[in-house]
C-alpha cells in the first residue's frame, strides 16, 4: 500500500517568467517548487521525448524537497525526524512534463 503523505495548501501567484522563484543556490533549496517556465534543473537538461510521438515533451511543473531542513525554509523538517517526508533524494526535485499532442506524461528526478 502507497504511503499517504501529509497535505500541503499550494497558493499559486503569477511570475514574471525573468523572476527567480525563490532566490538562488543554496538559499533556495526546498523552496523551488513552481508551476510553467523552463526547468530549473539541478543537473542536465533531461527533457523527454513522448513516448507516443516522438516529440520534446512540455514543462508543467517541478516539485522541490519542501521539507528540506533550513533556517530560510518555511517548511523546514529536521532532517533526522521521521516527520520529514518531502524529501526526494539529497534535495532533489521531481519535473513534470506533458505531451499536449498525445495526453502522455512523465516524470522524473534529478538531486545533488
Amino acid at each position: 500500500m502507497p504511503r499517504i503523505l501529509k497535505q500541503y495548501k499550494v497558493a499559486l501567484e503569477k511570475s514574471d517568467s525573468k523572476e527567480s522563484v525563490a532566490g538562488t543556490y543554496p538559499d533556495n533549496l526546498g523552496m523551488r517548487t513552481k508551476l510553467g517556465g523552463n526547468p530549473d534543473w539541478i543537473q542536465n537538461d533531461e527533457t523527454p521525448i513522448c513516448p507516443s510521438c516522438n516529440k520534446k515533451m512540455s514543462f508543467i511543473a517541478q516539485i522541490d524537497s519542501v521539507e528540506h531542513q533550513s533556517g530560510l525554509n518555511p517548511n523546514s523538517v529536521n532532517a533526522l525526524s521521521p516527520d520529514q517526508e518531502y524529501m526526494f533524494g539529497d534535495v532533489g526535485m521531481i519535473y513534470v512534463f506533458y505531451c499536449f499532442d498525445c495526453g502522455e506524461t512523465l516524470s522524473l528526478l534529478q538531486g545533488y
